[in-house]
This record gives structure tokens, C-alpha cells and sequence, in this order.
């Protein structure tokens, strides 16, 4: 018990909670507020479902959509983590040579990331559920979904790390493993992204019987469902048979697993060169290039750094390229006395909220870890280290946005002007977002992870620059409204972005963090 709990305490470490306590009280307050402000945002869109459901007479079906939600958050949340999590890791062979047995280490795997999911679980289902039973005077209902929470997360816990382990078992068979494992976990995104436009295919009734359906079709999908909403309609047995179904499966799940951890291990972990080495002659590249050659190496060399970082701009191509085919449903689904042609002008802003979800650059410095030496012996300038990570990052977020821009003109059949606005704010806020989260990654580096996770998904210049994109989302909207006039608003914060950009750039020149 001693070992499964500080092997569990060393994974709630690595979310960064020990690093966070030894910050100033300054940075500390800045997380925290971040962190509630994120809450807040998150729980006000949650409540706000709930209420929609209770105004639309369909109060029964919160229990559901909650659980459903939390096992959506979970589900990706588990999938994000990648099969790295549980095989592969940097400290296996430390943990291999201590006197602890395989189960002891795979149960303080699979608990430590199921607690960071039992964490949004209850977030996302306590305070819907108190609303629930404050509308139906029935307060008996909160013991039954806090007895609940607990066994949510199991299911699509072990759903996550099958598709993610069957992902990279694939890619394991071919060459070029991690692209493998890139193409085929951005197919999977692309793939519920499709699925969920096509909800909108159902015929335009009244709101409320739209939604019943969607929700009676979604119970269809996921049966279990079924008992969630039958348990909290005053048949208890039915959510015992859930916690019942949900606690066998993670036992089941984690016989297997423990018995076949090592094979799996190995076969995930086995490295094998097919390529036949020849000398030839050597090839002689600008330092320019050849510094962006070995940033490309880098990044795709890890599939979790691309997944996480390049989601938000092949959301909005998806989104973008679809858009044509769900267009008429979507203008026969707006009120009376709207028009889709009055969303032209929020576009630009639409297209800015997902290139600010992540970027690669807000990692770009960590990942180096150990080989920060190369760049603190060399005799490269900043300029042409720092630059050649904002090149990678422009490559990989300005062609796709520029593509969904050109989609979004020609779908929306824009004037000149209005389809150089769309272009010109989201490239701006690109150069942005981009310069600024290298900025925040030089100012908080981190050579000395064990994990990568905890500088693609952890590390505070990450989720600083995710609140800078939100806040700076806001500034803008905020600004088009009292300017009222989408052309100068939109060129006036296009200005304002590229300024700031300029000054991050001048900055990040002046110090190599590599040294020291």
C-alpha cells in the first residue's frame, strides 16, 4: 500500500500541483485565478444546459446529458494522455528495477489518471445534478449522484486507453510510427467532428421535440444511458446495475491489462531499422534550414505534441470545408428575423477562437530538455533559433487557415472587403498567439520533464497562452461591438496584435534561455 501510494503521489506531482507550491505567491495567484476562471466558464456552460432542458420541459434527460458530457470530457481527456501514459514512459526501467510488482505499477498508472477525470466528472455533474433536484423537489437525487460520480469516469477511462493503445499498436507495425499514430488519432477528431454535423440533418420541428429526439437517438447510441435516466426516475436499480456493469468492466480491464502489460509494452516500445545505411556524399544546408530541418524532426517525433497543438486549426478546416453541406439546415434551424449573412462579419472572430486553443510554440523551448546544450554551444544567433521554431509554427497554422478562410468566402459568396477581413484577422491573431506563447515558454522553460506531457499539456506557459487567446477573443468582440463597424474594428485590432507580436519578437531576441 506504502508503494501504490507515493507512486500515486509522484503522478499527482507531474500535473504540476509541487511545482505550483514552490512558485512566488505571484505566479501562484495567476494560475489560480486562471484555473477559476476556466472553472467558471466551464460550469456556466453546464448550468446552462440544464436550464435550456428545464425551460424545454425536458428536465428528465439532465441526469443523461450530464453523464454523458463527463463521459465525453473523460473519454478525450484519456485519449489526449496517449498510450504513453501507460507504456513507454521515460521511467520504466527505474520502476522495472525497483522490488514493486507490474500490478502495483499499472494500478497507480491507471488511478492517478483516473482521479484527473473523476475531477471533471464531478465538476460536470454536482452542481447540474443540485439544479435537477432543486426543479423537482427531490433531494434524494443528490446522494444518488454523488454515489454516482465515483464509477463515470471508468468506462470511457477504458475506452480511451484501448483506442489509444490499439492507435499505437498499429503504427508500431510501420516505419514512420508517430506519423502513424498523428494521422490516424487527427482522423479519429475529424471523424466525431463529421459525426456530430450530421446531427443537423433532422427536420426543423419545435425546439424541444428536435431536441427530445436527438436525445432519444443518443440514448440509442450509448444504452447505458438508458439506466442513468430510468435510475433517476425513481427506479434505483437501475443505477446499480450501471455502477455494477462499470466496476466489472475496470475489473476486467485490468486483469487483462496486468497480464499482457509486458508483451504489450514491448511490442509498443520495439524499435527496428528497415533502412539499408550507405555512405554517401554530405549534403551542406543553411543554418537557417537546417535548424527548421531538425525543429520538423522534433516535433513530429512526438505524437502527443502534434495532437495537442495542431487540433484547433484542423477543427476550423473541418469545420470550414463542411460548412457547405449543413448550410441550408442550419438557416432553416436560425429564428424568425435572422439571416445567415449576419454572421459574415463575426467570422474573422469565429476563426480566431480555435487557433487560440493551443499552439506549438508554447512547448517549443521545454521540449528540448536534456539537448538544450546544442543550442548553448553553438554559435547560432536567437535570432535564427527562435525564428526557426516561429517558422515551423507558421508552416503548420497558416496554410489550413488560409484554406478554411477561402472556404468560408466562397461558401458565403463574401465582397472583396469582407474577405479580406476574414483573412487579415486570424492571420494577425495567428502571428500573435504564436509569438506571444513563445515569449511565455522562454520566460517559464522546463529542460528537466520526465514526461513530455508535462510541457505540452501542463506547463503554465500553456495554460497562460490559452487564457491570453481567450481574454484576447473577448478584447476583440468586445471592441467590434462599441466600434460598430466591422471594418475599422477589425483592422484596428489586426494592428493592435501585429504590435504586440513585434514587441514579444524584439524581447525574445535579446536573451538565449538556453544558456545558464
Amino acid at each position: 500500500m506504502n508503494e501504490f501510494k507515493a507512486l500515486v503521489q509522484l503522478q499527482l506531482r507531474g500535473y504540476g500541483l509541487n511545482k505550483l507550491r514552490h512558485q512566488s505567491k505571484k505566479k501562484q495567484l495567476g494560475v489560480w485565478i486562471g484555473a477559476v476562471l476556466l472553472v467558471l466558464l466551464a460550469l456556466s456552460y453546464l448550468l446552462g444546459i440544464a436550464f435550456m432542458l428545464i425551460q424545454l420541459d425536458l428536465a428528465s434527460y439532465i441526469p443523461t446529458v450530464m453523464v454523458f458530457l463527463s463521459s465525453v470530457i473523460c473519454l478525450v481527456l484519456t485519449f489526449m494522455k496517449g498510450s504513453n501514459h501507460l507504456f513507454g514512459y521515460r521511467d520504466f526501467d527505474v520502476l522495472m528495477s525497483l522490488p514493486i510488482s507490474i500490478k502495483v505499477i499499472i494500478t497507480s498508472k491507471i488511478f492517478g489518471l483516473y482521479l484527473l477525470n473523476l475531477l471533471f466528472s464531478f465538476l460536470a455533474n454536482i452542481p447540474a445534478m443540485l439544479l435537477y433536484c432543486w426543479h423537482i423537489q427531490n433531494y434524494w437525487a443528490v446522494l444518488g449522484a454523488i454515489f454516482l460520480v465515483p464509477f463515470i469516469p471508468l468506462l470511457p477511462l477504458i475506452l480511451g486507453i484501448l483506442l489509444t493503445t490499439v492507435i499505437s499498436l498499429i503504427a508500431a507495425n510501420f516505419r514512420y510510427q508517430q506519423l502513424i499514430v498523428v494521422l490516424l488519432s487527427i482522423g479519429l477528431v475529424i471523424g466525431l467532428m463529421l459525426g456530430s454535423l450530421s446531427l443537423t440533418n433532422y427536420t426543423n420541428n419545435e425546439m424541444s421535440q428536435l431536441l427530445k429526439q436527438s436525445l432519444n437517438h443518443l440514448e440509442q447510441g450509448y444504452p447505458l444511458l438508458v439506466l442513468i435516466r430510468n435510475g433517476f426516475a425513481g427506479q434505483p436499480l437501475f443505477l446499480l446495475a450501471y455502477i455494477a456493469l462499470s466496476t466489472v468492466s475496470a475489473l476486467a480491464f485490468w486483469l487483462v491489462l496486468t497480464h499482457y502489460y509486458l508483451q504489450i509494452n514491448t511490442k509498443l516500445t520495439l524499435r527496428t531499422k528497415k533502412s539499408v545505411f550507405a555512405i554517401e556524399k554530405f549534403k551542406q544546408r543553411r543554418v537557417f534550414f537546417s535548424l527548421l530541418s531538425r525543429e520538423a524532426r522534433l516535433y513530429f517525433s512526438s505524437a502527443l505534441y502534434v495532437t495537442n497543438t495542431i487540433l484547433g486549426v484542423i477543427m476550423f478546416l473541418v469545420a470550414a470545408l463542411s460548412l457547405p453541406f449543413v448550410l441550408d439546415q442550419m438557416t432553416a434551424a436560425l429564428p424568425a428575423g435572422f439571416t445567415i449573412t449576419q454572421a459574415i462579419p463575426w467570422l474573422p472572430y469565429a476563426a480566431c477562437f480555435f487557433l487560440g486553443i493551443a499552439t506549438p510554440t508554447s512547448a517549443a523551448i521545454s521540449m528540448e530538455g536534456k539537448n538544450r546544450w546544442l543550442y548553448a554551444s553553438l554559435p547560432i544567433s536567437t535570432v535564427k533559433i527562435y525564428g526557426a521554431k516561429l517558422i515551423l509554427s507558421f508552416l503548420l497554422f497558416l496554410p489550413p487557415l488560409w484554406i478554411g478562410c477561402v472556404a468560408l468566402i466562397f461558401t458565403f459568396e463574401q465582397s472583396l472587403l469582407s474577405a479580406f477581413l476574414l483573412v487579415l484577422l486570424p492571420t494577425c491573431f495567428c502571428v500573435f498567439i504564436l509569438t506571444v506563447s513563445l515569449k511565455l515558454n522562454q520566460l517559464y522553460p522546463n529542460f528537466s520533464w520526465l514526461n513530455e506531457q508535462q510541457v505540452i499539456k501542463q506547463g503554465l506557459p500553456v495554460l497562460v497562452t490559452m487564457l491570453i487567446g481567450f481574454v484576447s477573443i473577448t478584447f476583440a468582440l468586445g471592441s467590434a461591438v462599441l466600434i460598430n463597424n466591422p471594418a475599422i474594428s477589425v483592422i484596428s485590432i489586426s494592428i493592435l496584435f501585429l504590435l504586440i507580436s513585434v514587441l514579444c519578437w524584439r524581447s525574445l531576441r535579446k536573451k538565449n534561455v538556453f544558456i545558464g
